[in-house]
């Protein structure tokens, strides 16, 4: 007998989610077979098998494992009900009848299917859809999953990181929020020079960032939370949260204590937190407790956006792509907090800074 365990996948997770088994219970299994997946906060992994067996799982898809956990072990011996020991003779079975031969057989459950791995979702569109273990056989895969049976769209459970993101965006919309938007004319002249004197990569996103630092004092519910039913709380520091999405799923990392930063400090952390999105080795710290949001669409195709406000904020920034030397600068905001007038002050004074 042979136990599988989770490995230790990386250093952020103290616990992990089994996602599926792709081996069937009681599916005989082969060393290097993958057997189950792993999903992490960064990515789904396949656990392969270190041995042979016939496999009995001792936890179900969905359940929670920590690195070490057993959940699963390799057997010598297909596992089957016992059958009971006879107390008295049992009479003979007669003989089949000709009609009895000439029914036709029921074919065998398709986890006795040795010679391929079905995982489980695979199973359930067999069932559903009626197809025989021939039919399987013969796509000639050794590891056969729901979508190689081409059948219709089933449902696909969303990655850790969006499931992150669904989860305060469902928070979010229970805010009401408004929105305005103005429109700025930039000076590309002024980031390529910043660019050459403090030798950075400088460009709308970090002006915006410091612009919105300039002013937070003029404008402090801009940056601060409502605590119900009648309060506002100001955050004690301008911390920045800036989306960033390298292809690996969305992510609000936070640029700190943003008045007391150069517009070179700025560029500098916002290089180091594109670079841990590209390495998805963002921590906890990273992503914590903005006190406002900037929301980045820099595609010039992009006229308008419109954020949402993230819970225990009253405001998220826009800004969309530069076109005929203007950009759009837009405000979600939280109308219990702010009204529209509170809102068109703060964007502007913010323009003002970017087009100085």
């Amino acid at each position: 007998m042979t136990d599988i365990r989770v490995p230790k996948l990386n250093n952020n997770d103290a616990e992990y989610t089994l996602l599926e088994w792709i081996a069937a219970p009681g599916a005989f299994v082969a060393a290097g077979d993958p057997v189950a997946t792993v999903e992490t906060s960064k990515a789904a992994e396949e656990l392969p098998s270190v041995g042979e067996g016939y496999l009995r799982q001792l936890i179900a898809a969905g359940g929670a494992c920590a690195p070490g956990t057993v959940i699963g072990r390799l057997e010598a011996a297909a596992a089957g009900p016992a059958a009971p020991a006879p107390t008295q003779a049992t009479p003979a079975a007669p003989a089949p009848t000709q009609a009895a031969l000439a029914a036709p057989t029921t074919p065998p459950d398709i986890s006795e299917m040795s010679d391929i791995v079905i995982t489980e979702p695979a199973l359930r569109v067999m069932a559903e859809r009626g197809i025989s273990r021939e039919e399987v056989r013969a796509l000639g895969l050794k590891v056969v999953r729901a979508a190689d049976l081409d059948g219709p769209a089933t449902d696909e459970r969303l990655p850790a990181v969006q499931r992150a993101v669904a989860a305060v965006v469902t928070e979010s919309l229970a805010i009401p929020q408004a929105f305005v938007a103005v429109r700025v004319a930039v000076d590309v002249g002024k980031a390529r020079a910043l660019s050459r004197e403090y030798r950075r990569m400088i460009g709308l996103p970090e002006l915006t960032i410091a612009a919105i630092g300039a002013v937070a004092a003029e404008h402090p519910h801009c940056f601060a939370a409502f605590v119900p039913p009648d309060r506002v709380r100001r955050h004690a520091a301008i911390d920045i949260g800036v989306t960033v999405d390298v292809g690996r799923g969305l992510h609000v990392p936070v640029v700190r204590d943003v008045p007391a930063l150069s517009v070179a400090d700025v560029a500098a952390r916002l290089m180091e937190l594109r670079t841990t999105a590209l390495r998805g080795s963002f921590r906890p710290a990273d992503l914590a407790a903005p006190a406002i949001l900037l929301a980045l669409h820099t595609d010039p195709d992009v006229t308008a956006a419109v954020p949402l406000v993230r819970p225990g904020t009253t405001c998220a920034v826009s800004l969309t792509g530069r076109v005929d030397g203007h950009v759009r600068l837009g405000l979600a905001y939280d109308h219990r907090v702010l009204n529209g007038r509170d809102a068109t002050l703060f964007l502007k004074a913010v323009a003002a800074r970017l087009a100085a």
